[in-house]
């Protein structure tokens, strides 16, 4: 490696050879050898490409003669990269060994394409001392800013920080632009949309600054390829940051920061991101915008959307200040895993009953003290504890205790001598707490877990033995040197039920999961939290039974609606029908790439 002394103060790989081994170096005999390569093969067309690339990196050649040939190679190195993506995508956020090699590869391959288009660069200024050719020079540049983009991109997916460096060559780049008077050159681009050079720089800053830790794994994609098209109403200037929302030092490795959290002057050479215009109303973002409606509509959910607008207009404070902590948990994942636990390990099968049958049965989860409430009669659900007698102690080290996923050993309430063997299918997972807040915690993802988590997840969490399962929701990832969830809890306590569609007086649908949560931190008043995210809506009236209570409810607002759950604020519809018929009921408690080919 040698420091060149062009503009583009990168270092890059020596040219030591005069030819390349699979194809000569004109667009025609690339050409060529690419209608050779075996797409329907993606590990053989991977290595192919992967080793044409090293390769070129160390052969003499005109620039115009090399970016013609990589012109031609990139669409099939987005190709495979795309292809690879199955392998890491859409899993566990604790990768395998092998997958973390192939998530390597793609990165590896994204960056051979950015050195060898910056290699380009510095060739046609060392071959154009007079009149540069300044037009191929943007196009080089605009391509290794999108396929450092591209890495980012694959960071953010596995909710992963950047590597060391990384926007240290970022900035780099883009300051040989403006040196150059390139960052205003326009570019075509098939894959990731046009658009000029300072396009494809703020690409990569916006995703930086999109907080897409809290965001599920499929929308960041999105908010990518929308960023080509969003990054035209978007400012990046040098002068007066005092109203701009993000600034950031070129000369250090490092995205850009909110403007209120930076504790020194930004110096000279500072450069500041304004979003009023693409935040303003109507703005870019915006379908309804006139510049919008020439082009494809976002597809982007407005609650994405939202989500964008807030981390794109000032810095958020916590709301609840964290307490560090080191203390065992034990969490569920998803409605199934936690309904089953809040039940007392009773099978779900059980509430698949009709009103007479639930009404007839003895109640399992209230213990009988003589005294009956009316639990609907007040906003909220008596949230008495289990007996400690059916938990398991948590009052052991952390460090003792196996992370692996384990079954759960709770024993059935004595009252209900006829429930089967609980469904062992439904596990828990043993972790520990790194901080709590009045808002929820912070956990550790164990290493050995298996099953794969995403923001807007359902958990349940239990924090001690004298104390009922909490309600959560996943609210952010993230996968650097430990992997952690934040997660929000919703409810201190909750009731497990079944519930179905009613419509004309009758059920229309089959039983589905449901629980009911207290009010108060969410809403005034019970809530209603639904297994289903299709099937209910506002204004609809389902049935919820269970062992020892039935009752039916209309669906009033939609508090939430994430992607693995809805939640509902309700109105009992079902005091006045039954009262006299029906006694009050009260709910319960609650590297090297060698090995890679084959597998590919």
């Amino acid at each position: 490696m040698m420091k060149s002394s062009s503009s583009l103060a990168l270092v890059l790989p020596k040219f030591n050879r005069d030819s390349h081994s699979q194809f000569a170096l004109n667009a025609g005999a690339v050409n060529s050898w690419l209608s050779s390569l075996p797409l329907a093969n993606l590990g053989e067309s991977t290595r192919q490409l992967f080793q044409a690339l090293s390769e070129l990196s160390h052969v003499a050649c005109k620039a115009k003669d090399r970016l013609e040939i990589l012109e031609k190679i990139r669409p099939q190195v987005h190709y495979v990269t795309k292809g690879l993506s199955q392998h890491y995508l859409n899993k566990p956020i604790i990768l395998p060994e092998k997958t973390e090699k192939i998530v390597l590869l793609a990165d590896t391959l994204n960056t051979q394409l950015a050195t060898a288009y910056c290699q380009a660069f510095q060739g046609f200024e060392a071959e154009s001392r007079l009149l540069k050719p300044k037009e191929a020079m943007g196009i080089c540049l605009h391509r290794a800013l999108t396929e450092y983009s591209c890495i980012l991109l694959r960071s953010h997916q596995l909710y992963r920080a950047s590597q060391n460096g990384f926007w240290q060559t970022l900035h780099t780049i883009y300051q040989c632009a403006l040196s150059m008077k390139l960052s205003k050159i326009k570019v075509s681009d098939v894959t990731h949309g046009d658009g000029v050079v300072v396009q494809a720089y703020l690409r990569s800053l916006m995703l930086a600054c999109s907080r897409t830790h809290q965001l599920p794994q499929r929308h960041i994609e999105e908010i990518f390829k929308e960023l080509s098209y969003w990054t035209a109403f978007i400012e990046l200037r040098a002068d007066r940051l005092e109203s701009c929302v993000l600034l950031l030092n070129p000369k250090e490795d490092g995205q850009p920061v909110y403007r209120e959290l930076i504790q020194r002057a930004p110096a000279p050479g500072w450069l500041g991101i304004d979003t009023k215009a693409i935040l303003s109303q109507g703005g870019a973002m915006s379908d309804s915008a006139p510049a919008r409606k020439a082009s494809a509509p976002t597809t982007l959910p407005k609650t994405i959307i939202d989500h964008l607008a807030i981390a794109w207009s000032s810095a958020t404070s916590r709301a609840a200040e964290r307490v560090p902590c080191n203390e065992p948990v034990l969490i569920t994942l998803g409605m199934n895993a936690t309904h089953f636990f809040v039940a007392n390990q009773v099978d779900f099968e059980q509430f698949k009953i009709d009103r007479n049958q639930a009404e007839s049965r003895p109640d399992p989860y209230f213990k009988d003290e003589g005294k009956a409430k009316d639990a609907w009669g007040s906003a909220g659900l008596d949230t008495r504890d289990v007996d400690s007698n059916t938990t398991e102690h948590l009052d052991i080290e952390y460090n003792q205790m196996p992370s692996h996923v384990e079954n759960i050993s709770y024993s059935l309430p004595s009252n209900n001598h006829n429930s089967p063997t609980p469904d062992t299918q439904h596990q828990y997972l043993r972790t520990r707490l790194l901080d709590t807040s009045s808002a929820g915690y912070r956990l550790e993802w164990p290493e050995s877990a298996q099953a794969r988590i995403r923001t807007g997840e359902l958990l349940g969490i239990k924090v001690n033995d004298h104390e009922g399962w909490q309600i959560a929701v996943v609210r952010w990832l993230r996968s650097d040197d430990i992997h952690q969830i934040g997660i929000e809890t919703i409810a201190s306590a909750a009731t497990p039920y079944s519930v179905r569609l009613i419509h004309s007086g009758l059920p229309v649908q089959d039983f589905q999961r449901a629980m009911l949560l207290p009010g108060g931190q969410l809403a005034k008043g019970p809530l209603l939290l639904l297994s289903s995210v299709t099937g209910f809506a506002e204004g609809q009236t389902v049935e919820l039974l269970r062992p020892g209570h039935a009752m039916r409810v209309k669906l009033d607002k939609k508090i939430e609606n994430s992607n693995a759950f809805k939640l509902f604020t309700f109105q009992d519809i079902s005091r006045a029908a039954f009262k006299a018929e029906a006694p009050d009921a009260e709910p319960g408690n609650k590297g090297d790439f060698n090995q890679l080919w084959d597998i590919l």
